[in-house]
């Protein structure tokens, strides 16, 4: 077996990223929400969900990248320039469509070809990020501090210096991509000098090949931005965008856990066992269960710090926050299930063989998610916009979330169940009744301070941070001695620029 990768280690750095992504992302956010009006802010999301479509393909060869990259394969170069490729027609067909897509809810095509600029960069960091994955997780973390800190620092410059407008935040996400593009490029610099590495296309051509197959795992994403665009199309108003995308910043950050999950999947491709992953949902847990109780019981000062209109949206949060917990498990049972399969280690792999496999099997699920969740938005929301004309926009987007909240409880007990038939494992419930006492114990804090100004809300999570962690480690000797490790291991080992 090859050399493990440390899952805590990892874990702890893209997960610290992921933190300050939530500070950064929240300082970005207020200065956008501030300066735009709610259907500019909107708008923006109808633009990104569009871009999705034309990005979404950025997957297929960085799919099989990371499975042959952790094992040992010199693939760094072919994965990039294939990527790169595969852009080129992504980014014509997104020009066509500009025209039709941008009167749906009449927004000018000139934000449309502005924001397609980002298309290519995107495929070129969806290739590195897989390279980093398979053999350097940790690196995803060094990415996404580049990417967030270069978002904020030109997001203050330009909030001071001139008046925020849509298209200044659309050039800002782009040069924010540009720098996690090369930041990733300098990263990985040794692995892509490799002189034994030549573009030998024969691997690329297996990957061509059985492109269907990662085309089959990566769909089910594609279509299920969906549910948002029936809400466009049948509220023909972007209010319902922005509430929905707005509690979605917030409900987002519960998934940021999943970076402690970072090493698991790279590590099951290399023969893992199930004590990875019981120390992967353990690891995971200690974050998310608090993060998930303080987004429910804050949900409306924390909205509030965007702008007062979007405290209606805290119904929104409350219900969103369960369920993303619920989706990073499932994600986190994914990947037990297509990494512990093997049927792609041979040389030839046949299209039968990969049809019975769990690479097959698991994103038919997403599949079936998808269409009960897209299924139920368009019954919902017809119904709400039938019954309910007043407040219109946050009854349609609450509906979207109730389609999706039943589609997610179906998946998550199909992902356990067929993850634990793959590799039994058990589930830490003595470790997650810990973390909910903690939390509780946090939450009455949070209550007895009771903020009402964005400032006293920062402050509140802050102190919230603090009693949780304090508990924990009185109550949990396995934490204490979890965070004593890391400390160490990163104060002697770690340098960056090895």
């Amino acid at each position: 077996m090859k050399e493990k990768i440390k899952i805590k280690y990892s874990g702890l750095i893209v997960f610290s990223s992921k933190i300050l992504s939530v500070f950064t992302g929240l300082i970005f956010t207020v200065i956008v929400t501030r300066n735009l009006s709610i259907n500019e802010f909107g708008t923006w999301q109808y633009l990104s969900l569009i871009l999705s479509y034309a990005t979404f393909p950025a997957g297929l060869f960085p799919y099989w990248a990371t499975r042959f990259y952790a094992r040992g394969y010199p693939v760094a170069k072919a994965t990039i320039v294939s990527n790169l490729l595969l852009s080129l027609p992504c980014f014509l067909i997104f020009l066509v469509f500009v025209p039709s897509v941008s009167l749906i809810i009449n927004v000018k095509p000139f934000l449309f070809y502005l924001i397609s600029i980002q298309i290519f960069l995107v495929y070129l960091s969806t290739s590195l990020e897989a390279l980093a994955l398979g053999k350097q997780p940790q690196l995803l973390g060094y990415e996404t501090f580049s990417f967030e800190l270069t978002k904020v620092a030109l997001a203050l410059i330009l909030f001071v210096t001139l008046n925020l407008k849509l298209e200044n935040v659309i050039v800002i996400v782009i040069l924010a991509y540009l720098m996690q593009c090369l930041t990733l490029l300098f990263l990985l610099r040794k692995n892509l000098i490799v002189k034994e590495e030549n573009l030998n296309w024969n691997i690329q051509k297996k990957w061509l090949l059985n492109i269907w197959l990662p085309l089959f795992n990566n769909f089910p994403a594609f279509i299920g931005g969906l549910d948002l665009f029936i809400i466009a199309f049948l509220t023909k108003s972007a209010a319902s965008l922005a509430f929905y995308k707005v509690a979605l910043s917030i409900a987002t950050v519960i998934s940021y856990s999943l970076g402690t999950s970072i090493a698991l999947y790279p590590n099951l491709l290399k023969g893992g066992e199930k004590k990875d992953i019981e120390e992967t949902l353990n690891f995971f847990l200690i974050f998310a269960i608090p993060m998930t109780f303080g987004a429910i019981f804050l949900a409306k000062p924390i909205l509030h710090i965007f702008k007062p209109e979007y405290e209606e949206a805290s119904i929104l949060l409350i219900f969103m926050a369960p369920q993303f917990l619920l989706k990073s498990l499932t994600h986190i049972f994914g990947d037990v299930i297509v990494g512990v399969e093997e049927i792609d280690r041979g040389e030839d792999v046949s299209f039968k063989k990969l049809l019975k496999s769990k690479l097959f099997k698991w994103p038919l699920l997403n599949y079936i998610r998808n269409a009960l969740a897209l299924t139920l938005t368009y019954v919902f929301t017809s119904l709400i916009l039938t019954y309910f004309l007043s407040n219109s926009a946050l009854y349609a987007a609450f509906s979207c979330l109730l389609a999706n909240i039943i589609a997610d409880v179906f998946l998550f007990s199909k992902a356990y169940l067929t993850s634990i038939k793959a590799m039994p494992f058990n589930f830490p419930l003595n470790k997650l009744f810990k973390y909910c006492l903690a939390s509780i114990l946090m939450v009455i804090v949070l209550k007895v301070l009771n903020p009402i100004k964005s400032i006293e809300t920062l402050i509140t999570i802050g102190i919230g941070a603090i009693v949780y962690f304090t508990c924990l480690f009185l109550i949990d000797f396995e934490v204490r001695t979890i965070f004593k490790k890391l400390f160490v291991y990163i104060k002697r080992n770690h340098n960056l620029w090895k």
